[in-house]
């Protein structure tokens, strides 16, 4: 069974029906669902996803995806802990010719880690970090 991680950005896409990659990223949610794939992300990803839906009107969608997360045996959500929080942090330090995030470090980390190499996201981030993105 393939496990993708999965980004804030196809989250959004996901949720969002006014987002650019909402309609792909629903066929590819469907595309990995049939091919039996597994979902791995972060909480900080978490994180990202409930501040972008924090608005009032949209909060609805953030709680309906991340309870699909947690409450799905497809998915696996990763907690950061110390460790994991320094080593994104000196991953971080490290790439200052690149615009990465914390969270991007923390997470291409993670899936590195898992032995993931297909990432559902749309930053291209991943991408120059060696990771296949599936929403372009």
């Amino acid at each position: 069974m393939n496990t993708v991680f999965v980004d804030t950005a196809a989250l959004i896409a996901l949720g969002d029906k006014g987002d650019h990659f909402h309609s792909q990223a629903m066929q590819i949610r469907n595309d990995l669902r049939k091919s039996r794939s597994s979902f791995m992300t972060t909480n900080a990803v978490i994180l990202e996803l409930a501040s972008y839906f924090s608005q009032s009107h949209r909060r609805t969608l953030a709680i309906e995806l991340i309870e699909t997360i947690y409450g799905s045996k497809k998915w696996k959500c990763i907690t950061l802990d110390d460790g994991l929080m320094m080593k994104g942090f000196n991953r971080y330090k490290q790439i200052s010719d690149k615009n990465w995030s914390l969270v991007d470090c923390v997470c291409m980390i993670v899936a590195k880690d898992q032995g993931i190499t297909d990432v559902f996201t749309t930053d291209h981030h991943f991408e120059q970090a060696g990771f296949t993105i599936l929403l372009k």
